[in-house]
């Protein structure tokens, strides 16, 4: 026999209030009253060594009676065994572990892999289990629809084995994306048919859930009725973090407050649950912190504070952070761009006055970046062929002389490696005809011809491309007006029908002013005029350097001035050839470090790398995530706002215990044995009745 509420039968201790009614000697009768008694008080009835026990019969009626109380309020039942046993259906559970950045504090990503070996310890063996991990994207280890899941307890023990290969990576969360995916291909599954599409889905997400943990993109999003989430939280021992970071120079300017020396500033952001406030801020090479420049800053919780640096010392990499709980986010690197050479070709005719000559401008204009120093060395025809040859040499800016047409092939061999060639028709033309055949053998085609132009007074530009890359600067309103410019004298370039030159602009007459043509990786360029002041006024505009800018630089590598990165961020080396990379200490990166896609990289790890091709060589500092240093931890009840349903994962033992219960109750409410023992006792109480009432006659 077992009880169903067996905490009620404690209410048979009730039994010791008639025993000790029964005790207390009472006052016997035929009174006799005294007027002297009236002096006196009267005494209550109490236990002596001398009460005895009267009335037993009585006595055990009445403790009959509570006791059949207490033990049908404790609802019993026979235990039958066959009914009774029954073995637990299997689950199918989901662990979606966290692997960004932020897990790569240590008592974090030990206190997950010990979450994740205490569910396993607790799940019954026919409970199914996969297993992926996120951070930036959702990768599968164990996945859904693996062929071992089709044995409990195999892929249990698979699981087991990857938890020592698991590692955090240092990319940043991407929460929503993963669970969303995981509902997915949760519900994919049962569409298949390949699960019960009614049974019950459990994901369990072991995660440090901190509020850059990007969970926005689950509004809105219909989350499955049939699937529950159990979030576990892992909260390391020392709460909060700082990290520092290097202002850009427009955040330096705004802090400098009109300062004209330009020094380095450090932004210290503090975490609003940190426990720390101050922190000390240092210059660091390879072997760490520096004496030299080390500042002491007070931070308090859920501030910033900004810090000017002394000057980089020598063999300096870095800036440091002494005194927060995490030491993974406390580098901020600093780059030394240097500058890759990149030479222009003039090859022209020499004018007497120094302004009449193309190179002139293209000498004085500010062409070099920080990443690219640009020179303009002028060139006769004869030392074309040496220059061309040179991997220095990028762009060739020409104009039509006499045996030019004899190096066409050497120029469209040029252009075919990824050069530049420029021809500006600058000056008028003695002959129309050489004109033309260069053209032709520069374009490798027939039938175009060059002439002069009539010019009443000057020519405008009319007609602009703003959509191609060279004048996309120009787009805005504000920057778009060419009326200014004014052409005194142009070329006519007629093309033929079938021709593969773009029209990029064209002047007022409609005729082109300049035109485009690609060729394998390279471009050659046809301008009409020239920018000489004899020509035009385009050298003395303000649009000059950006055109030219364009017309040299076509894939806007001289607008790229990034040098830092964050893990995961891709990188443009399109103008890497045969691209290798190299750590701080000159050794090669290994390629599970990286990921390669097409003319785009992405390094998975934070240092200072150097980008190395045969002809350019960049170094770039790569940074954890930003997002992945705001570590202050959210609510788990954040998920019931975006319809989640949210649950616990009960363990083996928790679930038989349930299960147990529920078949206990269905079988006392079969027997229903507590109705029979309040009848019972309806039946002593009624004999306790009469008995006390005929005792009290007697």
């Amino acid at each position: 026999m077992g009880l169903l509420t067996p905490l009620y039968a404690l209410a048979a201790l009730a039994i010791v209030g008639p025993i000790l009614f029964h005790m207390i000697r009472r006052q016997p009768q035929g009174q006799m009253q005294f007027s002297s008694l009236m002096f006196l008080t009267p005494s209550p009835p109490r236990l002596t060594r001398r009460s005895r026990l009267d009335n037993l019969f009585l006595l055990l009626l009445r403790a009959l009676a509570i006791g059949l109380i207490a033990i049908a309020f404790a609802r019993p039942y026979l235990r039958q065994d066959s009914f009774l046993n029954s073995t637990l259906t299997g689950r199918r559970l989901v662990v979606l572990v966290d692997t960004s950045g932020s897990m790569q504090r240590a008592d974090v990503w030990s206190g997950a892999k010990a979450e994740l070996v205490k569910l396993l310890d607790e799940l019954s063996p026919n409970d199914q289990v996969a297993l992926y991990t996120i951070d930036s994207e959702l990768r599968s280890i164990l996945p859904i629809d693996s062929q071992g899941l089709a044995d409990a307890a195999a892929s249990q023990q698979a699981v087991r084995a990857a938890i020592n290969n698991l590692q955090p990576t240092w990319q940043r969360t991407q929460l929503a994306d993963g669970l969303k995916s995981i509902a997915d291909l949760i519900m994919s599954v049962a569409i298949a048919g390949k699960a019960d599409p009614t049974a019950e889905n459990e994901v369990v997400l072991i995660t440090d859930l901190h509020n850059e943990s990007q969970l926005d993109s689950l509004q809105g999003f219909a989350w499955p009725e049939t699937i529950s989430l159990d979030v576990r939280r892992i909260l390391p021992a020392i709460p909060g973090n700082a990290r520092p970071s290097l202002m850009n120079n427009d955040e330096a300017d705004a802090a400098a407050s009109g300062s004209s020396e330009p020094t380095l500033r450090v932004r210290i952001e503090n975490e609003v649950a940190s426990q720390e406030q101050a922190f000390r801020v240092s210059w660091a090479d390879a072997n760490g912190p520096l004496l030299e420049g080390q500042t002491t800053v007070q931070v308090p919780p859920g501030q910033v504070r900004v810090v000017p640096m002394s000057n980089q010392p020598t063999g300096a990499t870095r800036i440091v952070l002494d005194g927060d709980a995490w030491d993974a986010d406390n580098s901020a690197f600093v780059v030394e761009p240097i500058a890759t050479l990149e030479r222009i070709v003039f090859c022209g005719s020499e004018q007497a006055k120094a302004e009449d000559d193309l190179s002139y401008f293209l000498q004085r204009a500010p062409l070099s970046t920080e990443l690219y120093r640009r020179e303009v060395v002028k060139s006769t025809v004869g030392e074309l062929e040496v220059l061309l040859a040179e991997p220095e040499t990028k762009a060739v800016v020409l104009e039509p002389v006499a045996e030019l047409d004899q190096h066409a092939a050497l120029l469209t061999q040029f252009v075919q490696r990824g050069g530049i060639v420029l021809v500006s028709f600058s000056r008028g033309l003695s002959d129309n005809s050489d004109a033309s055949s260069l053209l032709n053998a520069l374009m490798e085609t027939s039938g175009i011809e060059v002439s002069e132009a009539p010019v009443r007074d000057f020519s405008l530009l009319s007609k602009i491309d703003f959509t191609h890359p060279v004048f996309s600067p120009f787009a805005d309103p504000r920057f778009n007006d060419f009326g200014k410019i004014r052409f005194w004298s142009h070329r006519h370039v007629v093309l033929p029908e079938q021709s593969d030159l773009q029209i990029v602009a064209s002047y007022d007459d409609q005729t082109p002013m300049l035109l485009e043509k690609k060729k394998g990786s390279g471009r050659f360029w046809i301008i009409t005029s020239g920018w000489q002041p004899a020509a035009s006024g385009l050298g003395l505009s303000s649009k000059f350097v950006p055109l030219m800018m364009g017309l040299l630089d076509p894939l806007g590598r001289s607008r790229e001035k990034q040098f830092t990165y964050e893990v995961g961020d891709k990188i443009d080396v399109e103008q890497f050839v045969d691209l290798h990379v190299n750590d701080s200490q000159g050794q090669p990166l290994e390629e599970t470090h990286m990921i390669r896609q097409g003319k785009l990289l992405s390094i998975l790890t934070p240092g200072m790398y150097w980008l190395i091709g045969d002809q350019m060589k960049r170094q770039v500092a790569i940074q954890l995530p930003a997002s992945e240093s705001r570590v202050t931890p959210l609510d788990s009840d954040l998920f019931e706002q975006y319809g989640i349903k949210l649950g616990k994962v009960e363990s083996d033992a928790s679930r038989r215990e349930t299960v147990r219960q529920l078949q206990v109750e269905e079988l006392e409410g079969k027997q229903r044995l507590w109705q029979w023992l309040l009848a019972a006792c309806l039946g002593v109480l009624g004999c306790e009745t009469l008995l006390a009432g005929w005792l009290a006659k007697r």
